[in-house]
């Protein structure tokens, strides 16, 4: 989306949106009782003893950043990362190939009664390609197939001489419409294929369908955490042994992140996989709408997560489940938020960008 070389160290220019600054001003509270809450367990505003005075910092720097839209200024670099895109959306939907319903199953259902709620519709859209050649022209040379004669089967069957349309079996006949179609596209209309065609079309999800499939990806999701975790632990007693100078434990901490490491990153590809089965022709599980609501969803969420950093700085790239994006030097990042000794919880340290779009997203 933008082109050319971006560093933290060189100014480039911000056109903000004040509006986009206001509307992280007014929803300022709602955002750290959404961090505290999430990210600190359960903590609340009363259990940090600083809390309106991280409060009122971050205002600061929003307000003066409202006040001040069009600005030369060292940027920030980030790169907001949407965490297991796919797997989640799965998993909050519910999202598997046995639960896509029509009326007619849900007709037929015991749970189909007024005001039901175990049917979520969502999303997708069909995106279909035809060639250029018209109905007229599929007329015309079907007719001129039926006439021709082709050459015999390779392997003998069906004698040696040449065979007529009827003789085909109906694989062969549609690869030989395909052929002369293309032929006749590219030689007439110059041009195989006309404009892709889309269309939105709403997907039932029953929420009440055997949970296997959905519980399979939970699995392996909350596997994956797990050994991030765990690689997130041993870094840390590498980089004490690294200080106390041990090689011993400096080799064992080594290896345990390198275990680790690969053990996360192949529940990701497994979990990755999940999605890509659903596409697969022939696959047991095949669902075309199924996998049109994943990318859907995912495509609106990236969308929402563009439209706010279109406001509040500028969008570099966009990818599947992520944007490069630059912010003003002086927009809030990091905050600790002390607890106090009456609530028992530890101090929190949070990213005021994540916080802002977690709860939206």
């Amino acid at each position: 989306m933008e082109a050319g070389v971006f560093r933290s160290d060189i100014p480039c220019k911000f056109r903000l949106q004040p509006k986009g600054y206001q509307g992280l001003l007014d929803s300022l509270d709602d955002d750290l009782k959404y961090a505290l809450q999430t990210e600190g367990k359960g903590m609340a505003p009363e259990d940090c003893g600083n809390y309106q005075e991280v409060r009122a910092a971050i205002a600061s720097k929003l307000e003066a950043l409202r006040d001040n839209p069009v600005q030369m200024a060292t940027p920030l670099i980030y790169h907001l990362d949407v965490a297991a895109m796919y797997p989640n959306i799965i998993l909050t939907n519910r999202l598997q190939p046995a639960a896509v319903v029509t009326e007619d199953v849900c007709a037929g259902c015991d749970f189909n009664r007024p005001g039901k709620t175990c049917l979520r519709e969502m999303e997708w859209v069909w995106r279909g390609e035809h060639y250029t050649a018209s109905s007229s022209d599929y007329s015309a040379i079907k007719a001129q197939l039926e006439a021709e004669k082709f050459p015999p089967r390779a392997d003998g069957v069906g004698g040696e001489g040449p065979r007529y349309w009827a003789d085909l079996n109906q694989e062969e006949q549609e690869e030989a419409k395909k052929t002369r179609l293309k032929m006749y596209s590219r030689k007439v209309y110059k041009r195989e294929l006309a404009k892709p065609v889309t269309e939105t079309r709403m997907a039932g999800i029953c929420q009440r369908e055997n949970g296997f499939y959905v519980d399979t990806v939970l699995s392996f999701r909350d596997r994956r955490y797990e050994y991030k975790g765990l690689n997130k632990s041993w870094k840390g007693r590498l980089a004490e042994a690294k200080r106390g100078g041990n090689p011993i434990a400096m080799q064992e901490a080594n290896d345990m992140v390198t275990l680790y490491d690969s053990l996360q990153l192949a529940h990701k590809c497994i979990l990755n996989s999940f999605y890509g089965y659903v596409m697969r022709k022939g696959a047991r599980w095949y669902s075309m709408e199924m996998a049109g609501v994943v990318t859907y969803t995912g495509a609106k969420i990236i969308q929402m997560a563009k439209a706010l950093v279109d406001d509040i700085g500028k969008p570099l790239e966009l990818d599947t489940d992520g944007i490069w994006c630059c912010l003003p030097g002086s927009f809030p990042e990091e905050f600790t938020l002390e607890a106090t000794p009456a609530s028992g919880k530890k101090k929190l340290t949070i990213s005021y960008p994540c916080s802002v779009l977690n709860p939206k997203l």
